[in-house]
C-alpha cells in the first residue's frame, strides 16, 4: 500500500486503487442560480477544450430548457399565491 494507507482497496500494476470508486459530487439544478453555475462550468470546459463544442452545445440546450421549466414553475407558484391572496381579500369584503 502507498504511504502506509491500509484502508483497503487493491494494488493493480503498482497503483493503489481505492476500495470504492470516488463519487462525483451531486449535481444540483433545482434553481436558476444552480443552472447558471452549471452553464458557466460547461462554457469553461468547452473553452479549455476539455469537452467538444458539440457536446457543450447539447448540454447548454438542455440546461436552457431546464432553466425555462424552473422559471415557469416559479411563475406558476407566484400566480397561485397572488390568486389565493386576492380570493381571501374578496371574501373579506363581503360583496
Amino acid at each position: 500500500m502507498r504511504n502506509g494507507d491500509d484502508k483497503g482497496g487493491q494494488v493493480v500494476e503498482g497503483e493503489h486503487l481505492p476500495a470504492t470508486p470516488a463519487r462525483e459530487p451531486r449535481l444540483r439544478l433545482g434553481s436558476i442560480r444552480e443552472v447558471r453555475r452549471e452553464l458557466v462550468k460547461v462554457y469553461s470546459m468547452a473553452k479549455q477544450g476539455r469537452i467538444a463544442t458539440q457536446d457543450a452545445s447539447r448540454l447548454v440546450f438542455m440546461l436552457q430548457a431546464l432553466a425555462g421549466m424552473i422559471k415557469d414553475d416559479e411563475l406558476e407558484q407566484r400566480i397561485t399565491a397572488l390568486e389565493k391572496a386576492q380570493d381571501e381579500r374578496f371574501k373579506e369584503k363581503d360583496y
